[in-house]
């Protein structure tokens, strides 16, 4: 089976000749994720034969001698709302850029990209999943902790990025104030949040020479910052 699986996939790549419809044809498949984080750390190695064989296809397409038009989105400031934009989720579950951008990549920062977008929508899904729960009962201690599980893969998913480029970067760029609020909008603090964000803002903001995508985070964080204040001065985080 996994012969068969893997002269499929071979064939599959050099018949398209398009890295993107090589990727969206994988969009969905139930090893991508991993395969995905896999990639953007430089593994090689899997641990089953699905996702070795899922791992080895996007080796595969990231090897073509190709160069495509992305859909990547900017990172901006909106002076209305006072906090940064990049993305959300559409009514089909799909990423959505507050501003959109075209960038031409090589197939290799193609797959990149493409497995960042894919990794950022599971978490942003996860994180909203969250949120629906917290904001019904804010001390369901379950939902807590989801949001503590979603901080750690967020934290994996910025140090399989951190070598990667400005625009793979930009997914770690966090519009999660609306993710993070109980009842009545009060927000449900992740304690030592700060703390656990500074190694993945380092990241993503390393080399970034945009005055708006600075701005963008410099108002974000201070949401975040000021919450967690909020709750320790209070006794909730010790």
């Amino acid at each position: 089976m996994k012969i068969v699986l893997s002269l499929c996939s071979a064939l599959l790549i050099s018949c398209v000749g398009s890295a993107q419809r090589m990727q969206q044809v994988y969009l969905e498949h139930p090893d991508i994720n991993k395969a995905c984080l896999q990639f953007l750390s430089s593994q090689k190695s899997a641990a089953s034969e699905n996702e070795k064989i899922m791992l080895d296809t996007l080796y595969k397409i990231s090897e073509q001698n190709i160069r495509e038009t992305y859909l990547t989105g900017q990172i901006v400031y909106v002076p209305e709302a006072g906090e940064g934009k990049h993305l959300h989720l559409n009514k089909e579950g799909r990423l959505e850029y507050y501003r959109i951008k075209y960038e031409t990549l090589s197939a290799k920062e193609g797959t990149e990209f493409f497995c960042a977008e894919r990794l950022r929508t599971d978490l942003e899904k996860k994180f909203q999943t969250t949120s629906a729960k917290l904001k019904t009962n804010p001390l369901d201690l379950k939902a807590r902790q989801e949001l503590e599980t979603n901080l750690d893969s967020y934290l994996k998913f910025a140090n399989a990025v951190e070598s990667k480029s400005q625009i793979v970067r930009n997914f770690l760029f966090f519009s999660l104030g609306k993710y993070m609020k109980g009842d009545q909008g009060l927000p449900v603090s992740p304690c030592e949040f700060t703390q656990k964000i500074l190694h993945p803002l380092t990241i993503a903001t390393s080399g970034l020479t945009d005055a708006d995508s600075k701005l963008a985070w410099a108002a974000n964080i201070q949401i975040f910052t000021a919450y967690e204040l909020g709750f320790t001065m209070a006794g909730y985080c010790k």
